[in-house]
């Protein structure tokens, strides 16, 4: 289960750079766009931190540049990718007590906050692809499955 996480981590940032080019590549920059862009960054920093216990003031709606979400996507697949390798599978069955930005108390397993941190990236890019579509751009082709066909050659 963790090298398929970490698959899909790799799958994720493959797919956050062919979205974020899809933005870049229109005749002007989307606001609404760029800001779901960052949404996803910062939402994938939270759950990161929450997981491993660090503190921070990152916000779920941080502003980045189309230019910082490509960077800190490929640094945060880094770290989420190191997370998951550098633990056992047991790991993914650890269940942690968080506080949601509305300060609510939960506790879920890890391996679901992953499953969620992917498809939470996963939903935010459909909306961007309708933005782009919107502004008469071309979306991003992110299925999975394009995915696995370039890199099974």
């Amino acid at each position: 289960m963790i090298n398929h996480l970490t698959h899909l981590f790799k799958y994720d940032n493959w797919a956050m750079e062919r979205t974020a080019n899809s933005v870049i590549n229109l005749e002007e920059i989307l606001p609404a766009a760029v800001r779901l862009l960052s949404h996803i960054i910062s939402a994938q920093q939270i759950w990161l931190n929450r997981i491993t216990g660090t503190h921070s003031k990152i916000t779920p709606w941080d502003n980045y540049t189309i230019d910082e979400a490509i960077s800190k996507s490929a640094e945060l697949t880094s770290k989420w990718i190191n997370l998951l390798e550098g633990n056992e599978q047991t790991f993914l069955e650890k269940r942690i007590q968080y506080q949601n930005s509305k300060g609510e108390t939960f506790t879920n397993s890890i391996k679901d906050i992953v499953t969620h941190v992917i498809n939470h990236a996963t939903y935010h890019r459909a909306q961007i692809a309708h933005h782009v579509k919107h502004a008469n751009g071309t979306p991003a082709v992110t299925d999975y499955i394009v995915y696995q066909r370039e890199f099974q050659k």
